[in-house]
């Protein structure tokens, strides 16, 4: 064999042993948080897994959430993104809509400490739908899975 056939064997070699590793890295913080709420089933096809939760700061809300897929998707993410506040922890009224946060060829979409500026006075929680979207040409299927957050008082 020529130096150039060997070269070309050695780099398909690299590339596919470094792939699987690489989709590990990618998928590992997908399994590892815990749903809040969830309506359905926390393992329906095309999403393996789902967090939403929420922190509190100075008259702001931190988004922090996480949807996984069981492939990389087409489309993955949240849309329909409602913050919502009470006085009693009981009656929820939506304050603002939050646009969509979707990325495109992904396995999973995080949004780490996103924040949105609220009014004091009030208990706040998030409410959104996780979707994913199949990566595939002929009728691709799509999953909704609507998820709550806890609730936090902002002063």
């Amino acid at each position: 064999m020529n130096k150039k056939a060997i070269s070309i064997v050695i780099a398909g070699l690299i590339t596919f042993s470094a792939s699987p590793q690489l989709s590990a890295i990618a998928d590992e913080s997908c399994y590892s948080s815990e749903i809040t709420e969830m309506d359905g089933d926390r393992s329906t096809g095309l999403i393996v897994d789902a967090s939403l939760g929420c922190s509190s700061g100075t008259k702001t809300i931190y988004i922090n959430a996480e949807v996984c897929g069981s492939a990389v998707m087409s489309k993955i993410g949240f849309k329909n993104i409602k913050i919502q506040r009470s006085t009693n922890q009981s009656n929820w009224t939506t304050e603002k809509t939050i646009s969509d946060k979707i990325d495109e060829d992904a396995v999973f979409k995080k949004l780490s400490s996103y924040p949105v500026s609220v009014d004091g006075g009030y208990y706040y929680r998030i409410v959104l739908d996780n979707y994913a979207k199949e990566n595939t040409w002929w009728f691709p299927e799509t999953q909704t899975l609507t998820t709550t957050s806890n609730y936090v008082w902002i002063s």
